[in-house]
Order: C-alpha cells, then structure tokens, then sequence
C-alpha cells in the first residue's frame, strides 16, 4: 500500500475509533442516565452502547495493527499504542464489564469499585487511540518518499 494512502487509512481508523469512544462516554452513556428511568434501563442502554464500541473498537484496531505491522517491522510506539488500545478494550469490556453488571445486578457495593475499574480502563484505551493519533502526523515526513529537485 502506498504510504500516503496507508496514512489516509490510518488517520480515518483511528479518527473512527476515537470519536466513537468519545461519542459514548462523554455523550451517549450520560445522556441515557440523564433521560432513561429506571436507573437500570439506563445502565442496559449505556452497557449497549459501550458493547458495540468494544466490537467497534476490536475491528478498527485489528485492522490498525495490521497496516501498523505492514509500516514497521519493529516494535516501535505506535504499534505499542494500537496493541494497548486492544488490550484495554477487550479487558475492558469482556473481564471488567461483567464482574460490573453482576455486582449491579446483585445490588452489592463492590459495583462501584467495578464502575471505577471500568472507566480506568476505558479512559487508558482512549488514551492509547489518542497517543497513536497525536504520533501519526510524525509518521508523514518518515514514510513519505522526499520530492527531487
């Protein structure tokens, strides 16, 4: 793949994936619990929205990491940053979120440790999306052939 045209994939992937996370967590989940009674058909429409972000967020940063992989053959930073933006998502949502709906649902105090847990990881997985998308610019004067004069 041209590299011009990776980075254009590249830009849009992670403009997709970080927009999403913050669509739902700044404005979606809030919104739900602003409007949507009882509490716990807010938290059912809240945890909606942050499980298709979660699929959302697993599609744009495999396929991240696949053109990241074709840019670079080390382990360099932004692969780093695309591998912890995956990681924090399915932490996130496929060991966090369940031990949070259980403990909601039991009505038990430890859901607002396992709420506490849940935003940790979210806002960790956003910041590894934010840090690769604040890291591709660098990647235009690298991988972009000089003009000859």
């Amino acid at each position: 793949m041209a590299p011009l045209r990776r980075l254009r994939l590249q830009i849009l992937l992670v403009g997709l994936w970080l927009g999403g996370l913050a669509a739902v967590g700044l404005i979606g989940a809030p919104t739900a619990f602003a409007l949507v009674e009882p509490r716990m058909s807010a938290a059912a429409v809240a945890s909606r929205m942050f499980y298709l972000m979660a699929l959302a967020g697993v599609i744009l940063g495999a396929v991240l990491l696949v053109v990241e992989r074709q840019r670079s053959s080390g382990m360099g930073t932004p692969l780093l940053l695309v591998m912890g933006g995956l990681f924090f998502d399915v932490l996130g949502e496929f060991v966090v979120v369940p031990n949070l709906l259980t403990a909601a649902a039991a009505g038990a105090p430890a859901a607002a440790g396992w709420h506490v847990a849940a935003s940790t990881v979210y806002l960790a997985q956003a910041l590894c999306v934010l840090a690769y998308a604040w890291l591709l610019p660098s990647q235009l004067g690298r991988d972009l052939p000089r003009p000859s004069a």
